[in-house]
């Protein structure tokens, strides 16, 4: 190839690399790029004639040179940092020596290493052959700032998300690592910039305001342009002129976290994680998503068509929103259905969903009550006759389990007939279950008038909920307890049970060996075989078919009975205070039949749901297998990363169109992993973004939340963030978690007091703390990163406080007190 040095201009049709094309198309765009020369065709010792002329026409200044082989930056390797760039060069000789640097990286080890690993063959070259290399040499720029762009974020994948890493001077320092840049993010549907993540502590931002969006306006420009996503790197002069210096496509990105994402409402619609993030705490599969949250929203809207409210929007969805496999519920329209129906004000769907209220939410016109007395009677006519809503999803629940059929497809279309039961059963539960939803908030705003209701006010409701008898969530508890005491009745021969794994502890307790123990367990996984943790998850196996954690909460406890009565100690607790009667109750007593009657129907309700629920999961779990068997799936945890529908296609696809179906639930799966670091706030206006996670200094003497279980305890903390680590929990100790729902229950039986990150007073950890009378404080917010295990303190359920004793000067003062405790 002849030694040629070009302008940007002329390179069109000529073999000139990466670098160069990325250059070129800036400048076609418009965009300002350092005046630049590219040479094609040089070798190592054979340098073209001319360098002395290319200096003069770039001028007198610092120039930096830059290879560009054939193959880089392409659409599907990017080569960045495995060939050379050298700055500051100035004269001749200098220049030669840079290009003869250039040249041999294209044989450095680096490179070399990266072309094997990636299997590349680069263009224009013989396999195993030295690239072809072209350099660039460019006027640098006197940065007074630069930086590099990515026009998605290339860590999280997230197509909606614009990053800026930027530093002073010159970008070297980024690049090479040696400094830390100030970091921006740009949610690009919202236009919405988050808050500079400063290189250092106290720092004044690299950029201003005008200069992010300016960056970000000509980046995404030029990602338009091209059709693709970009990384860019660009520098602002001391003249306040931003440059251009390279661009190159993104190769790395994975599947964006966002894919599934559902929006529901109008864009200032008021969303929150609060019950629906307890439900279903952290992201979901998207099987379980196209079953779960779609069958709540499907229930909505069925609500709203039988009570006559037209719908308020053309999306897909109406209740529920989904954002990086979270789900979140829109009060806007949950508070738009209430004042379309009892003309209520957005406070009484705050209260109902969040426990406070939420001033974000919009109020809308009150249609006039001729409109609203036939929606009115519907609505109040359903929820005050929950029993025959309940004896429904019980004649549903009794139609029995999904049948396989003998191919996949076959297995599939079951499973689609049945779909509409289980909508169904969603719709009768937010039926059942408003009518506990609804009583909180009249509480509350009775109690508080228009003001934010306090604690003291929050303790008075979950005062008036407690001691409802018959909750069936409470006997997941209880029961466990009584098989714990057959098994310590027994402990001769139980003590053996407590170091078994998996299948043989299950297997213990079924022998007889297990004595009376076995037919308690018997009888209790006949009550509670459906339940689990996330137990509306698709995904998790209900207890029926792996008793694995039960098993294990079992042994836990026995193990420090055990360890209690061997020290002498066979009563460990964390000293309750007894209680003193809640001032304010009283007014409520004449309703407290009917509160406790409404726990009791929506435990009952979930339960149900649940029961349904668990069918679907063990018909996913068959077609899972004959998906495997005939090819279709890589594995049988794959079926729970595809949509129901797509499922569907999957069982009627040919062998050619399998390989497609595999990569998109294997890179769901690798989403997934993401999706469950991440954290939201409890109220968002539109569609939720992530958080960084609530942490507090470490040195908190008191961790507020919400009272919703009375009582006083002073104990030791156990910080427990999975269910797994439960199996550490000691008798008497006070558990902190990010969450408790049915899962966690059998743990109960032997935990002094419980704190949560998030909950409310209707949570499933609150009601059954109330039913064995554990102090409990919800919604701390950061309880878990505060708290350390082993700590004392002071769980003060009347007030909503944790305090810490282990802290100088942290024992509360309690002469004030009102009450004896």
């Amino acid at each position: 190839m002849a030694t040629k040095i070009l302008t940007l201009d002329e390179i069109e049709n000529h073999p000139v690399g990466g670098k160069a094309e990325g250059l070129a198309r800036l400048r076609a765009m418009g965009l300002r790029v350092p005046d630049a020369r590219v040479i094609i065709g040089a070798q190592v010792g054979d340098l073209p004639e001319g360098l002395g002329a290319l200096i003069a026409d770039l001028g007198d200044v610092p120039l930096a040179v830059r290879s560009s082989a054939l193959g880089e930056d392409g659409a599907e390797t990017s080569f960045a940092g495995q060939y050379e760039t050298i700055l500051d060069v100035r004269g001749e000789a200098a220049l030669r020596e840079a290009m003869e640097a250039c040249l041999l990286s294209a044989e450095n080890e680096r490179a070399t290493a990266y072309r094997e690993a990636r299997d590349v063959d680069e263009a224009g070259s013989e396999s195993d052959a030295t690239p072809v290399m072209s350099i660039v040499v460019q006027r640098m720029v006197d940065a007074r700032a630069s930086g590099v762009c990515f026009t998605v974020d290339p860590v999280t994948n997230r197509r909606n998300r614009l990053v800026i890493d930027s530093v002073r001077g010159l970008g070297e320092a980024l690049v090479s690592g040696l400094a830390s840049p100030d970091h921006d993010e740009l949610q690009r549907e919202q236009e919405k910039w988050e808050k500079t993540d400063l290189s250092s502590e106290g720092a004044r931002p690299v950029l201003s305001q005008k200069e992010r969006e300016w960056i970000a306006r000509e980046a995404l420009e030029a990602e338009g342009n091209v059709g693709e996503p970009l990384d860019l790197e660009w520098a602002i002069d001391g003249e306040g002129e931003l440059f251009w210096l390279q661009a190159r496509p993104i190769t790395t990105l994975e599947l964006d976290p966002q894919s599934l994402d559902m929006h529901s409402g109008e864009p200032s619609d008021v969303y929150t994680r609060c019950n629906v993030g307890e439900m279903m705490p952290g992201a979901v599969s998207p099987l379980t998503f196209s079953t779960c949250a779609r069958g709540i929203d499907l229930g909505w809207m069925r609500i709203m068509e039988s009570v006559g409210v037209e719908r308020t929007t053309t999306s897909e969805s109406c209740y529920i929103g989904m954002s990086h496999g979270h789900l979140f519920i829109n009060l806007s329209e949950g508070s738009r259905f209430s004042t379309a129906v009892m003309g209520s004000s957005p406070d009484q769907q705050s209260l109902a969903i969040c426990g406070r209220l939420v001033p974000e939410v919009k109020a809308t016109a009150v249609p006039p009550l001729s409109k609203r007395v036939p929606r009115i009677f519907r609505q109040v006519s359903a929820v005050l006759r929950p029993k025959p809503r309940l004896r429904r999803m019980e004649a549903l629940l009794a139609r029995g389990a999904i049948a396989a059929g003998v191919s996949s497809q076959e297995t599939w279309e079951r499973i689609d007939a049945k779909k509409d039961d289980l909508n169904e059963a969603y719709e009768l539960h937010l039926i059942v279950s408003s009518g506990a939803g609804a009583l909180a908030p009249i509480l509350l705003r009775r109690l508080a008038g228009e003001g934010e209701p306090t604690d003291e006010h929050h303790a008075i409701v979950a005062a008036l909920l407690a001691g409802a008898e018959g909750v069936e969530s409470a006997d997941i508890a209880e029961g466990i307890e009584i098989i714990l005491n057959a098994l310590v009745a027994e402990s001769e021969t139980s003590i053996n049970f407590v170091d078994l794994e998996g299948d043989d502890a299950i297997a213990w307790l079924e022998s007889e060996a297990a004595g009376r123990a076995r037919e308690l367990w018997r009888d209790y996984l006949s009550r509670h075989h459906h339940r689990s943790l996330r137990e509306l998850d698709i995904r998790q196996p209900e207890w029926g078919y792996d008793p694995t954690p039960l098993v294990r909460s079992l042994q836990t406890q026995l193990r420090g009975r055990i360890k209690s009565e061997a020290s002498g100690n066979s009563a460990i607790k964390a000293n309750p205070s007894p209680l003193a009667p809640t001032p304010g109750v009283e007014q409520f007593k004449r309703i407290q039949g009917i509160a406790h009657a409404a726990v009791r129907n929506r435990e009952r309700g979930k339960s149900l749901l649940v029961g349904l629920t668990a069918h679907f999961k063990r018909a996913y779990r068959a077609l899972a297998i004959q998906l495997v068997d005939e090819g279709r799936l890589p594995d049988a945890d794959a079926v729970y990363f595809l949509l129901h529908e797509e499922l569907g296609e999957l069982t009627r696809s040919d062998a050619g169109s399998f390989s497609a179906y595999h990569e998109l639930a294997l890179a769901r799966r690798a989403a997934l992993a993401y999706q469950e670091t991440l954290s939201f706030p409890e109220v968002a206006v539109g569609l939720p973004q992530p958080e960084p996670k609530a942490k507090g200094s470490g040195n908190e003497r008191e961790v507020v939340g919400k009272p919703v279980s009375r009582g006083r305890v002073e104990g030791r903390v156990r910080v427990v963030l999975t269910l797994e680590e439960a199996e550490t929990l000691e008798p008497g100790e006070i558990l902190v978690a990010p969450i408790t729902d049915v899962g966690w229950t059998p743990y109960f039986a032997i935990i002094a007091g419980l704190v949560t990150d998030i909950g409310s007073a209707v949570s499933h950890g609150a009601v059954v703390a109330r039913e064995y009378g554990l102090p409990a404080v919800l919604n701390t917010q950061i309880g878990t990163s505060v708290l350390k295990t082993g700590e004392r303190v002071i769980l003060d359920g009347d007030r909503g406080l944790v305090t810490r004793l282990d802290i100088a000067g942290s024992e509360p003062d309690y002469a004030g007190d009102s009450e004896s405790h």
